[in-house]
């Protein structure tokens, strides 16, 4: 998952949608819940992704926090389920994956 770890400057957080969205295409994504505290906000949902390299489905819940410094997004961190994603990457086997669409499948 290239889009994983610490991005910093403005454009970091475009850059990690259009990251995810080569190997994923998002069919639904919802906001169930939000709690604002101060400068952070937390917001909880579901999302269902299809993945471009095998075109299987997921719904998973996720969970978002973000923390403001004045009107600027100064960290956000957002959790999903890990295993979901990847079992639909899964291509065969115990150890085959496919999640890049532009790559080839990865043995574990």
């Amino acid at each position: 998952m290239p889009w994983a770890g610490t991005h910093k400057g403005p454009q970091a957080l475009s850059d990690v949608f259009a990251a995810i969205q080569r190997y994923w295409k998002t069919l639904d994504f919802k906001v169930t819940d939000t709690i604002e505290q101060g400068s952070r906000v937390a917001f909880f949902g579901s999302f269902t992704y299809k993945s471009n390299a095998t075109g299987r489905e997921v719904t998973s819940p996720f969970g978002l926090l973000a923390r403001f410094e004045g009107i600027k997004l100064h960290t956000s961190s957002f959790s999903r389920t890990a295993m979901a994603l990847r079992a639909r990457s899964k291509t065969g086997g115990a150890t085959q994956f496919h999640s890049d669409p532009s790559g080839k499948e990865v043995e574990v």
